[in-house]
């Protein structure tokens, strides 16, 4: 009996599971990153403006940015927790710099104050509480 066949066979049989394992993750992994990066950068935009505004009001208490929450499906809602309130003159600076830090990360298109399109999806800058 002649094996030689086989070998590619079996070769061909494997490098197409491998392929198609490869293909599955990678259509996971890519949306996660972008938004991963998305979040990444609304919160150190708002740390940012925040810093700023605590610094430059010595009155203020300071504001902790506790983290990034982004809800929705194609129009998302990127809302960053704050650990005391912000004052209402001051909401709209943060929003502002975090819209700009997501600009910055390329492929971004502003749509208005608080909102950005990054290839099919809207993301809405939010601020709690």
């Amino acid at each position: 009996m002649d094996l030689r066949g086989q070998v590619s066979a079996e070769f061909l049989l494997i490098a197409s599971f491998i392929l198609i394992i490869v293909l599955v993750f990678s259509s996971i992994a890519g949306p996660q990153s972008q938004e991963n990066s998305i979040a990444a950068s609304a919160k150190e935009g708002a740390s940012s403006a925040v810093a700023e505004i605590t610094y430059s009001n010595v009155s203020m208490k300071p504001v902790k940015v506790m983290g990034v929450r982004i809800t929705g499906d194609r129009n998302k809602t990127v809302t960053i927790n704050l650990d005391s309130p912000l004052p209402q003159n001051y909401r709209a600076t943060v929003i502002n710099r975090t819209v700009e830090y997501i600009l910055n990360l390329g492929g971004c298109v502003r749509v208005n104050d608080t909102t950005v399109k990054l290839g099919n999806k809207t993301y809405t800058v939010a601020l709690s509480p």
